[in-house]
């Protein structure tokens, strides 16, 4: 097939119906899930104004797509009293102007009887513009709206991105797996944890991020238990536990439990599930190859630590029956700078990646702020674009 010329292509894969490790497929995705913690505070600057411009957004996008993808359950960060996560937690929500309520662990108590935390606990409530996306459907819903406004959806993986002259002028070449190339003015990456397993990326670039493994476990709960904690929100703890924890879940060096929780979420197999996951970072595995990180979205996680998770969420969850649960795992793509990359690798070629475990619920405003800025050479934002600069593990002149 010949070139494809057109304003706006969107190339990719759908989602596979049964990842394995036998099969060919070697790309897949972060977003193949229905739960994602939304919320607009932030220990980062940053990361708070990428949340508080994208949130607003959500019922615009459900309207025009007729997709639903948001729930606004509310948002909780949880924490041992006095410490410093609380402390920056509450100076962060003050700072951006977030409706937040401060709780003791008795209030909190009061509010969701059925949470078991520590009584030396503190927790942050933040109940409005919070709670949990589904990252699956909210791509689907933004793909929709591009398909309306012209855009043309190619459903291949692509093997090469280069630079070439046509008829004296420098054109961006494309070409898929199936040979299929597409000839454009420009190009975006936001590929993620295969950003540099492909030949994406000029020979000299080497840009700076580490592939970190994140293990998840969703416990199921019934329709008639789920009614009965419908209203828990989601929530970030960090802190020693309560007492009556049985679990030995990875702690950091300091002691503390970090992890996320979701609420029961309903998954497309009909079933509701409450999810956790880990966020360590002393866990010491780092993914350096294609079929490292193959092998791992293909294994559903680290079996030792979904039976942890497992354990966690019944010390954690009170009340509610919880029996059968699934494993499920993701990879994490950070960066030095702790904050995405939105940037030129040279003027016609340029990345949206580094999503360091947050990028979820704010990728309506990243993918807006990489799209100017690689088609218009335009940053539309009060944020510094340095903050947004790409790194490079081995520094290369740049076109």
């Amino acid at each position: 097939m010949g070139p494809i010329l057109g304003t706006v292509c969107l190339i990719g894969v759908k989602e596979p119906e049964d990842p394995s490790a036998s099969v060919e497929r070697d790309i897949f995705g972060a977003h193949y899930d229905e739960g994602r913690i939304t919320r607009s505070s932030d220990t980062d600057f940053v990361w708070s104004s990428l949340a508080k411009e994208s949130i607003p957004r959500y019922r615009e996008i459900e309207h025009s797509s007729g997709i639903h993808f948001y729930d606004e359950a509310g948002y909780i960060i949880c924490g041992s009293a006095g410490k410093e996560y609380m402390r920056t937690n509450k100076v962060c929500a003050k700072n951006h102007g977030i409706n937040a309520k401060l709780w003791s662990s008795k209030e909190l108590k009061e509010h969701f009887p059925y949470l078991n935390f520590c009584e030396s606990d503190e927790t942050i409530y933040e109940n409005n513009n919070s709670g949990y996306i589904s990252p699956r459907r909210l791509i689907e819903a933004q793909i929709t709206i591009a398909k309306r406004q012209g855009c043309r959806v190619i459903e291949e993986v692509v093997n090469e991105v280069e630079r070439c002259v046509i008829d004296c002028e420098y054109i961006m070449c494309v070409t898929t797996e199936s040979g299929q190339k597409i000839y454009a003015k420009k190009v975006l990456l936001a590929t993620g944890a295969f950003t540099s397993f492909r030949k994406l990326l000029p020979k000299y670039v080497n840009i700076d991020v580490c592939l970190r493994p994140i293990t998840v476990a969703r416990v199921e709960i019934s329709p008639d238990d789920y009614q009965k904690i419908s209203n828990m929100p989601s929530i970030s703890y960090c802190g020693t536990g309560a007492e009556d924890w049985k679990t030995k879940f990875i702690r950091q060096s300091d002691n503390t439990v970090r992890f996320y929780m979701l609420p029961p979420v309903k998954y497309p197999d009909g079933k509701y599930y409450i999810k956790l996951g880990h966020d360590s970072a002393d866990y010491p595995k780092i993914l350096r190859t294609a079929t490292e990180v193959k092998h791992w979205y293909c294994s559903r996680g680290d079996k030792k630590m979904i039976e942890d998770i497992v354990t966690i969420i019944k010390d954690i969850v009170k009340g509610p029956k919880l029996s059968s649960y699934v494993g499920d795992c993701c990879v994490i793509v950070k960066t030095p700078t702790g904050r995405p990359y939105i940037d030129h690798i040279h003027s016609q070629l340029g990345v949206a990646v580094g999503g360091n475990g947050y990028a979820a619920k704010s990728c309506d405003e990243i993918g807006r702020l990489a799209a100017l800025l690689i088609m218009k050479n335009k940053w539309d934002t009060s944020l510094p674009k340095d903050e947004f600069t790409v790194k490079y593990k081995t520094e290369g002149s740049k076109l």
